[in-house]
């Protein structure tokens, strides 16, 4: 019987393990053949079958198109509660099988007699039968196979949930895969444990310049402040379906701005758990750098920073300047610090840059 759960659960996303949960059912019963189909209410029309026999195919199809709606046992259960199972012997007496053409016609000559079924709910206005059959050498199903089949449904059913909802989820990341794959900024896909669920190529090429790395498959920041407002910041995220911003600054002093978007495809769902993905975009705080003139640095250094940004702007380094001007190379780094912050200046390469060509 737990073989026969977990065959029941693998059969949520793979056809090949539902019929082999067919299969084993259909054994575990005594049955000649097990079969699971999903009935619209409104039209009666079956919107998809299987059975446990692959040579009883022709008979499956045959039933399908034109007996489903004729047969006793379908309509009956349809009209009782989820969860109710009913044996054909309980139910229809010889009288009845022998006026009924579903019978006389069909379900004789195919070699069957005794059926019994269970029907759960499924999606709307829908409601899935598992039923197994035997043949007229074979007694009539008992109380331990109907016992069996009632506390098979309710796995029967959790199992088609779980499907449904794996498919939508997958339905949407396929979408916001496509999606993500356009956007030229960096982008990724995670969950609240900061997972990497998808990246762009924008990302894959901005994991130095943002101070982070993936390891094993999680996000992970080499700073540790930054680190605990992301983990903070995804929890959060999650928890209320609201979107957050970070700021980042990496230690070469770039600027970035870090957004986590819940992604409503999946929020919208009925299923509160397909909540999870988050979208994040790094975008990049450009700073604009305040114009500066030869005269308006000189007013507010001294002659030996002057001397040194002399140097910078050259292109040298440090150690460079400090031989060219008999200083330690600790007097001119500094030096180098005293003029960013009296130019307001986060990194040499902005300050740098400031002064064009």
């Amino acid at each position: 019987m737990l073989h026969l759960v977990g065959l029941i659960y693998a059969g949520a996303t793979n056809a090949g393990m539902a019929g082999e949960a067919l299969c084993l059912l259909n054994e575990h019963l005594g049955g000649v053949m097990a079969q699971m189909f999903t009935v619209h209410l409104g039209s009666g029309a079956v919107l998809n079958s299987q059975v446990s026999d692959p040579a009883s195919k022709e008979v499956h199809q045959e039933y399908v198109n034109h007996w489903t709606q004729l047969d006793p046992h379908t309509q009956l259960l349809l009209s009782l509660p989820a969860g109710k199972v009913l044996r054909c012997h309980e139910r229809f007496d010889p009288q009845f099988v022998a006026a009924s053409s579903f019978h006389q016609e069909f379900f004789l000559p195919r070699g069957f007699r005794w059926a019994m079924g269970g029907m759960y709910q499924g999606s709307a206005g829908t409601a899935s039968v598992i039923a197994a059959v035997r043949g007229p050498d074979a007694p009539a199903f008992d109380d331990w196979a109907a016992a069996a089949l009632r506390q098979l449904l309710p796995h029967f059913e959790r199992a088609a949930l779980l499907g449904s909802s794996l498919a939508r989820q997958t339905g949407a990341i396929q979408s916001a895969t496509r999606i993500l794959k356009l956007l030229p900024t960096p982008c990724l896909f995670t969950d609240e444990a900061g997972r990497c669920i998808e990246a762009n190529d924008a990302f894959t090429q901005s994991v130095e310049p943002l101070s982070l790395r993936v390891v094993t498959g999680r996000v992970r920041f080499t700073q540790q402040d930054m680190q605990s407002r992301w983990e903070t910041a995804l929890f959060e995220t999650q928890a209320t379906a609201l979107g957050r911003t970070l700021l980042a600054t990496s230690p070469g002093g770039r600027q970035w701005k870090v957004h986590l978007i819940p992604w409503h495809p999946l929020a919208q769902q009925a299923d509160a758990r397909d909540k999870h993905l988050i979208l994040v975009v790094f975008d990049e705080k450009i700073v604009e750098l305040p114009a500066q003139s030869p005269a308006s640095v000189k007013a507010r250094l001294t002659r030996a920073e002057v001397e040194v940004l002399a140097g910078l702007l050259k292109g040298l380094p440090a150690k460079t300047i400090a031989t060219h001007r008999s200083a330690s190379v600790n007097t001119v780094r500094s030096q180098i610090v005293a003029i960013l912050d009296k130019t307001g200046y986060n990194s040499q390469k902005e300050l740098i840059a400031s002064f064009g060509a």
